[in-house]
């Protein structure tokens, strides 16, 4: 983004926008390097939760992120000597990239290991940046060397820096002897801030390996809108690994790795015990699941079928003897018919009815009998 105007008259009422305009930053005109983006020099090391930038502020800068463009543009180094963060990028040559779980001692076997030191009772002696990850870092620094980080100030204001330094300037006969750290910072060439301090115990731990956390060893004034940082080495084999911007009073705690720490995640609290940072939330619980609705009632009861009616069946009349020279009485006439059966009862839900009871064979008796009767008649005449 490149700030522009062409004034044409300027009047009371266009002062002011002016002015407000000018407070922004901008990328100086001229600069060739580009931001970090590792869909384009990522190399097989680099974690895949690494983002491009630029890189906002608030927020962490690392220093293996420096812009693309290569040395005397986007970096510069004394040395691009092999450690064990080799392969994070592929625009060659690279400074001297470090890893901390990778120790590797003048060019030795990895039998070193990367601590906290002097910073708090609970950290010291243990794993940097802790026992499950590890940093990305620029390593075999020396006197002047600098990076070039493109980023993105969200706020205007003033920004208390904060990091966590090796150094690997003792013991004494050894290259510096003295302890000595130091670094400065610019935005858009401008020298904003230097820093200087002694490592403690020199001689016996700034063996590269020993880190300690600098809470606020620094404050900045920036404008917002995207600028270039530049970061340069004040001393002899400062071990260079993050830099946190923390907007003063804007209560940022622990860094989260803004952009990704490479291959770690949050980091040193800025302005607070190194120990600490941010604290995590707690994970959510999962609302309960509704059970579902019960199963509608059941239907009604079939019916059971209807029981037909039963058949009375009528018994027919007896046929009389024929008489003998008397009086021949014929049979009785047989019983009447039987009843006719009662229809079924069709409960609800039913749908079969019983068929009605005969009475055929009482009708048949009768007619037997009146038969009887008439052959009678016909012999006595």
């Amino acid at each position: 983004m490149k700030f522009r105007s062409t004034v044409l008259s300027l009047t009371a009422a266009a002062l002011p926008l002016l002015v407000a305009s000018a407070a922004l930053a901008d990328i100086p005109a001229g600069y060739k390097g580009t931001p970090f983006d590792p869909a384009i020099v990522g190399g097989t090391k680099c974690p895949a939760t690494v983002k491009a930038g630029p890189y906002e502020i608030p927020g962490r800068l690392d220093f293996v992120n420096y812009d693309i463009g290569g040395d005397g543009v986007a970096y510069h180094t004394g040395d691009h000597t092999t450690k064990g963060g080799a392969g994070y990028r592929t625009d060659q040559p690279t400074a001297t990239l470090s890893l901390t779980s990778v120790c590797v001692p003048n060019g030795g076997p990895p039998t070193c290991t990367n601590v906290w030191y002097d910073t708090s009772a609970t950290l010291d002696g243990t794993p940097y940046p802790s026992a499950t990850t590890a940093d990305f870092s620029i390593g075999a620094v020396q006197n002047g060397d600098w990076v070039n980080i493109t980023v993105n100030v969200k706020t205007a204001g003033m920004y208390t820096l904060s990091s966590t330094w090796a150094s690997g300037a003792g013991p004494p006969g050894g290259e510096g002897g003295d302890g000595s750290m130091g670094l400065a910072v610019f935005s858009n060439n401008v020298q904003l801030a230097t820093w200087s301090a002694t490592f403690p115990n020199f001689n016996t731990t700034a063996d590269f390996h020993h880190w300690k956390a600098y809470p606020n060893f620094a404050t900045v004034t920036l404008a917002a809108g995207p600028q270039v940082i530049k970061l340069q080495s004040k001393a002899k084999h400062l071990q260079l690994d993050y830099v946190q911007f923390d907007l003063v009073g804007g209560g940022t705690g622990g860094s989260t790795g803004a952009g990704g720490s490479p291959a770690t995640g949050g980091t040193t609290g800025a302005g607070g015990s190194p120990a600490t940072g941010g604290s995590t939330g707690t994970t959510g619980t999962g609302g309960t699941t509704a059970s579902g609705g019960t199963t509608g009632a059941t239907g009604g009861d079939t019916g059971t079928t209807g029981t037909g009616g039963t058949t009375s069946t009528g018994t027919g009349g007896t046929t009389g003897n024929d008489g003998t020279g008397g009086t021949n009485a014929g049979g009785t006439t047989g019983s009447t018919a039987g009843t006719t059966g009662t229809k079924g009862d069709s409960k609800s839900g039913g749908c079969a009815i019983a068929p009605s009871g005969s009475n055929e064979l009482g009708a048949v008796g009768v007619l037997l009998a009146f038969a009887t009767i008439g052959l009678a008649i016909r012999r006595r005449r």
